[in-house]
């Protein structure tokens, strides 16, 4: 069966579309969306969020070391309204990363 996208957008075409199968399709699409946002939801639950402060003290670093590192892509903040997070998994990674000093 050809995909429906595919014919609409090499042609001219013109589609009828009935009440109730538009009804469907956005029924359809809410449902998906709800899907989507709860998987979301839950995966946010699972996450803890750590303050600059909590992450310098974790990492042992500077305030300027940590924005280089978000500079650098290495450990991106995260902003919570207007407040700036770090991921625990993403300090985790980090971490576990790192080799101690001798």
């Amino acid at each position: 069966m050809t995909d429906l996208m595919t014919i609409l957008r090499n042609g001219n075409i013109k589609l009828e579309v009935t009440g109730e199968d538009l009804l469907a399709f956005s029924n359809q699409l809410i449902s998906r969306a709800q899907h989507e946002l709860s998987t979301l939801m839950t995966e946010a639950k699972k996450e803890k969020y750590l303050t600059k402060e909590e992450v310098r003290k974790m990492c042992d670093v500077c305030d300027t070391t940590l924005w280089h590192w978000a500079k650098k892509n290495y450990l991106k903040p995260v902003k919570i309204g207007n407040k700036v997070r770090y991921r625990q998994s993403d300090i985790q990674k980090i971490l576990g990363e790192r080799t101690p000093s001798i």
